[in-house]
């Protein structure tokens, strides 16, 4: 049974590797409308800002960029939400093993 729940376990986590293998381009960040004259509301533009090794920076976006930008940016949340379940399953893959070699150590009652 133990060695059931272990293959499975590394089953998911093989999945998932290959699910974060084929994600494609990415980048962090969160893209929004700035406006050149913010009382009014005219003159807007894209502006996509992120931090990346302790530094904040913003850039500009232009139109024909949109589409990938965006695509990219999807592509790096699912990234982090795979990352998220990647570790989870790891953890408990472990969990598992522990167990495993713990009840193989004990001496048996007497």
């Amino acid at each position: 049974m133990q060695a059931k729940t272990e293959a499975l376990a590394e089953a998911r986590i093989r999945a998932l590797k290959d699910r974060i293998a084929r994600l494609g381009p990415m980048r962090p960040g969160l893209l929004t409308v700035q406006y050149k004259d913010p009382a009014r509301k005219r003159g807007a533009y894209r502006q996509i800002s992120y931090t990346f090794q302790k530094r904040s920076r913003s850039d500009y976006v232009r139109p024909d960029d949109l589409p990938r930008i965006r695509e990219e940016l999807k592509n790096y949340a699912r990234f982090k939400a795979l990352c998220e379940k990647l570790v989870a399953e790891s953890l408990a893959l472990s969990k598992l093993r522990s167990a495993a070699s713990r009840n193989r150590t004990r001496p048996p009652s007497a």
